[in-house]
């Protein structure tokens, strides 16, 4: 981005543009899904993010790199609660937790390899970022072809063999539990501020253990292969019991760790409960999908799942702008910063923990 003449400032005004841009159009996208259909949504969501990534290789300046990186967010927006509605319609209601844990997994498994094979490329092609950035749309296209090719539709048919079903209204309303559950959301996402501070966390204290920091990248790596690893075999958690529960017990996880990180001043400790960060994202992730899928109406599934992606993206500019200035204020800046990002999390989970006659327990 510097060669693009962007400033530190400059990069994170571009990276919260983008992520407003996607967190924004997430609702009007699972809205419009409830009305003509998932699949066309989800295809024309990859299909933006497939062909607007390569251009990143092409751009000479900030303007051009704004506008392909927006490209690209919107179109993950596009996708992201169609996506998560069509799994909802496609997969049986007793096995959407190991479905949505085996979508996590793959997204940050794909996390985990994408800057992997980046720097590998890079080492073998010293820069050659540009061409690296061109053959981004060799996955895109594999990903739009699969969709293309085998993935189906039946909400559409649904809706045309069912006369009972009724037109859906422009902008749905939220029943009671779901606004008890995306108020929860909201408080945990206030606590979630951007990973990058736990990457700050570890850079100090490697620091002052006298160890290199160029290990730092190794351990996002493992980050994102434990989140991987826990959505892979902790999905199911939610099939078996209420996802209310898995969930709070997901969100209880986060607090704790972070609540030993900011008493923690040990490295090796503190590497291990960065881990069991990742080990709640695994259960937490699709534990809130298979919440927000069993609180809503099969014919609102889209928009209830634009709601709580709404909610979850709006939320995590203020999250990071908060620790972000308790982390600077004074010597017990981070442990606050720390303790702040544990009690929201734990707040939310109590709250959710309480709303057993809101939110029900029936499957």
């Amino acid at each position: 981005m510097r060669e693009l003449g962007l400033t530190s400032v400059g990069v994170g005004l571009l990276d919260g543009l983008a992520s407003a841009t996607a967190a924004i159009v997430r609702l009007p996208a699972g809205m419009l899904s409830d009305r003509m259909g998932r699949r066309p949504l989800v295809i024309v969501g990859y299909a933006l993010a497939t062909l607007s990534r390569p251009f990143m290789g092409m751009v000479t300046g900030p303007f051009g790199a704004s506008i392909v990186r927006v490209a690209d967010r919107f179109g993950k927006g596009v996708r992201s609660a169609p996506r998560d509605a069509l799994v909802a319609d496609l997969v049986p209601s007793d096995m959407r937790g190991r479905a949505f844990g085996h979508i996590r997994a793959m997204d940050h498994a794909g996390a985990a390899a994408g800057p992997l094979v980046a720097m590998l490329f890079l080492w073998w092609f010293p820069g050659r970022e540009r061409a690296l950035f061109m053959l981004t749309i060799l996955p895109g296209l594999a990903a739009l072809a699969v969709v293309v090719r085998f993935v189906h539709d039946p909400y559409p048919v649904r809706r045309a063999l069912r006369a009972d079903i009724p037109a859906q209204p422009l902008w749905p309303s939220l029943t009671g539990p779901q606004k008890t559950l995306l108020g929860c959301v909201a408080l945990y996402s206030l606590g979630a501020s951007s990973e990058q501070f736990l990457l700050m966390r570890a850079t100090d204290l490697l620091k002052s253990d006298g160890m290199t920091t160029a290990v730092v990248p190794l351990i996002w790596l493992a980050v994102s292969l434990t989140k991987s690893l826990s959505a892979r075999y902790t999905g199911r958690l939610s099939d078996r019991m209420h996802p209310r529960i898995v969930l709070a017990f997901g969100w209880l996880i986060f607090a704790a760790a972070y609540a030993g990180l900011s008493l923690s001043t040990d490295l090796w400790t503190s590497l291990g409960l960065i881990m069991l960060v990742g080990i709640s994202y695994g259960i937490s992730e699709p534990a809130e999908r298979s919440l927000v899928s069993l609180l809503s109406q099969p014919d609102q599934q889209g928009s209830a799942f634009g709601w709580y992606m709404l909610v979850q993206g709006l939320l995590a500019l203020p999250a990071s702008v908060l620790t972000g200035w308790l982390w600077h204020q004074g010597n017990d800046g981070v442990s606050i910063a720390l303790a702040v990002s544990a009690g929201l999390p734990f707040a939310a989970a109590v709250v959710l923990w309480s709303t057993r006659s809101t939110l029900g327990m029936q499957k």
